[in-house]
């Protein structure tokens, strides 16, 4: 049965997306044989401790199995002492491995599969539209982001002008009233006339690198990659102005906001020119379609199921195998194997009402924030 990750080891699966394809080269060509040397550092025996900030008291608990090679129930807790903390430990795990998979969502939105294949590359990983951190995948091989359009014609308008140099991402506009969002598209110096409205919305500038220089205080681009896109916009009707920067990766800012007349979001569509990186675009009723530089000119196609498209370097390639709509990722941990390879102990947290199901790693403490502080908890060996 999986067990859901916490946020704190969500992340770590998420770094490994970004180094995913040098992580599978290698592990592919690692043996349980050539790991099992070193199972004298990762054996026992081993205790988890825990410690409530730098001045806490350190409390230690031996973990204590039958067998190394096997899962099995624990059934000790740490009480907290001077909190209403409890640290139970339920199960023990040789052998953790990482499953990710997609899952209905009424709030989720796109996710895609993507097969990675290539010498020694064999990985299947999923991207989400509303995951900022699962938005992209990147590597020194080449690199795969996604975009998700709103459903509908205006987006079946955008996706067709993404080609074009000066196209550089899309308005997400919900005009009061409406059923749904709709899509225009972002050209520096664009005035857009919303239709069955009296707003019109002019594209004043686009940055890449969105930042401030620290000696004028203003707008500047801090490079070419789009590490930070943003575009400047003014909303008007005749009678009423607003002036506002809108950010891709992020839904609000550290500077103060205008109330605009009514929500619009940013989405970036910016690809570098180089062999090797893609974007994902898609919107529920229409082909999902792949824009990318090619023979120096951006290109925007549809894309087939399970359609290899190379890399950078050919010897490595991507296709996407599926897309959802109304979906979420969930990463989920389980045992691999009956064989001590990658340790693991499955603790929940108890804070009086509130429980917190966690997984320690071996030599990878755990940080829970609280009221009182930081409770921190290790799973190691006993030193």
């Amino acid at each position: 049965m999986g067990i859901p990750v916490h946020k704190s080891w969500e992340a770590m699966g998420r770094m490994s997306l970004v180094v995913g394809f040098l992580v599978t080269v290698l592990t592919a060509s690692v043996s349980a044989r050539s790991l099992s040397p070193h199972h004298g550092f990762l054996g026992g025996p081993w205790e988890v401790v825990v410690k409530m900030g730098h001045e806490g008291q350190t409390l230690r608990l031996p973990v204590t199995v039958t067998d190394e090679n096997k899962a099995q129930d624990l059934n000790a807790t740490i009480p907290v002492m001077g909190t209403p903390i409890k640290v139970k430990l339920e199960r023990y795990i040789p052998d953790l491995k990482q499953e990710t998979v997609a899952v209905d969502d009424p709030n989720g939105r796109a996710v895609a599969k993507l097969s990675f294949r290539g010498e020694g590359l064999e990985q299947d990983l999923w991207l989400s539209a509303q995951d900022v951190t699962r938005q992209s995948i990147s590597s020194h091989i080449g690199g795969v982001a996604m975009r998700e359009l709103p459903a509908g014609a205006s987006s079946a308008g955008v996706l067709e002008g993404l080609a074009e140099l000066e196209t550089v991402g899309a308005l997400i506009v919900t005009l009061p009233g409406a059923e749904a969002p709709m899509a225009c598209p972002v050209r520096s110096g664009a005035v857009i006339t919303l239709p069955g409205s009296p707003w019109k919305i002019s594209t004043l500038r686009y940055v890449p690198h969105y930042s401030i220089d620290r000696e004028t205080k203003e707008v500047v681009s801090a490079s070419d990659k789009p590490v930070n896109p943003a575009v400047e916009i003014r909303i008007e009707n005749g009678n009423q102005e607003y002036h506002q920067w809108l950010w891709s990766k992020f839904p609000s800012s550290p500077h103060k906001r205008v109330s605009l007349p009514f929500p619009v979001r940013f989405l970036d569509f910016h690809v570098e020119p180089q062999a090797g990186q893609y974007l994902l675009a898609v919107a529920q009723g229409l082909s999902p379609r792949v824009l990318r530089w090619q023979d120096g000119e951006k290109t925007i196609r549809p894309v087939e199921m399970g359609q290899r498209l190379p890399f950078k370097d050919k010897r490595y390639s991507f296709a996407v195998e599926e897309v959802r709509f109304g979906a979420a990722i969930e990463t989920r941990w389980t045992n691999g194997s009956d064989m001590l390879l990658h340790p693991a102990v499955v603790a929940t947290i108890a804070h009086g009402e509130a429980t917190e199901e966690i997984v320690l790693e071996q030599n990878k403490p755990y940080h829970h924030k609280t009221g009182s502080g930081t409770l921190v908890v290790l799973y190691r060996r006993v030193p």
